[in-house]
């Protein structure tokens, strides 16, 4: 492997293999894409950084806020009639 020289294509190979699972819908695309291989390793990195930004960080909120309850204020019939006579 010392001093060997790789060419795009198997630089593109390489780095679409070293993926992990969550990005396998953006990997099946570059790879049936009219032009994978012509693509060179700045193109495809240029790609995922922006299937990162544009869609993981966007599930990682909506994941967030999933966890994050929301807490209503209770409050007795009571209470909401002595408000109702206040008012």
């Amino acid at each position: 492997m010392l001093g060997k020289t790789f060419t795009e294509e198997e630089i593109v190979d390489k780095v679409l293999w070293s993926l992990t699972p969550k990005w396998d819908s953006k990997i099946t695309v570059i790879e049936e894409g009219i032009n994978f291989n012509t693509l060179t390793y700045d193109q495809l990195r240029g790609n995922l950084i922006a299937y990162e930004i544009k869609y993981l960080n966007n599930n990682q909120v909506e994941e967030e806020k999933k966890k994050k309850g929301l807490a209503l204020k209770a409050s007795s019939l009571q209470e909401e009639e002595d408000e109702l006579e206040d008012f």
